[in-house]
């Protein structure tokens, strides 16, 4: 079966197009999802640790829930063609024109498919595919909603989906562990020099 079949889409904006100076408008602040809360969502590093709050005041009435992030939602970022399920802490976000919002039917567990799209090889063979352009690929809306998919029952979704979390779960300790190994080595070197 299509993506198109089991999801619906939203694409995020662009941010500059929704920024309001007008005095003369009820005017709300909101924070645009970035890719650091992206990638740490799904255990990745994140290059720039110092980033700038870029918050967007815009225009009350242009504000779609649609454009928000939540936690029923599947969210994709189209150079990196990664999903995340965001957590509860990054909820309220703007998807500005990089991400895509997905919802799925309730037939499809939501940490089942994050792990299929962002890990299985077939997937990865489509994507591969559908992806334009030379030095930086993007995948579009048109091709994602073109997407073969195989679901197995919604009980072995769940299963899978829970596994995959204690996974990912695993391998962040194991970083933590790894960086805190790493830090009283380098305390217990500074600490035999006096």
């Amino acid at each position: 079966m299509r993506l198109e079949q089991i999801a619906e889409f939203t694409q995020g904006a662009f941010a500059t197009r929704l920024e309001s100076s007008a005095n003369n408008v009820q005017t709300v602040k909101v924070k645009p999802l970035s890719l650091k809360e992206f990638n740490e969502t799904l255990g990745i590093s994140y290059r720039f640790s110092n980033e700038k709050s870029l918050d967007i005041t815009m225009a009350k009435e242009k504000l779609d829930a649609q454009l928000l992030t939540d936690t029923t939602s599947l969210v994709l970022h189209t150079q990196a063609k990664k999903v995340a399920l965001l957590p509860e802490k990054y909820s309220g976000l703007l998807l500005t024109n990089n991400f895509l919002k997905i919802r799925l039917h309730e037939t499809v567990d939501l940490a089942f498919f994050e792990w299929y799209f962002n890990e299985h090889p077939d997937i990865h063979k489509q994507l591969s595919v559908m992806s334009e352009g030379s030095s930086v690929t993007l995948l579009k809306l048109s091709h994602l909603k073109e997407l073969g998919i195989e679901l197995p029952t919604l009980e072995k979704q769940k299963i899978i989906g829970r596994i995959a979390q204690l996974k990912r779960r695993k391998e962040v300790l194991q970083l933590e562990r790894i960086e805190l190994q790493h830090q009283l080595i380098q305390q217990q070197l500074i600490k035999s020099m006096k």
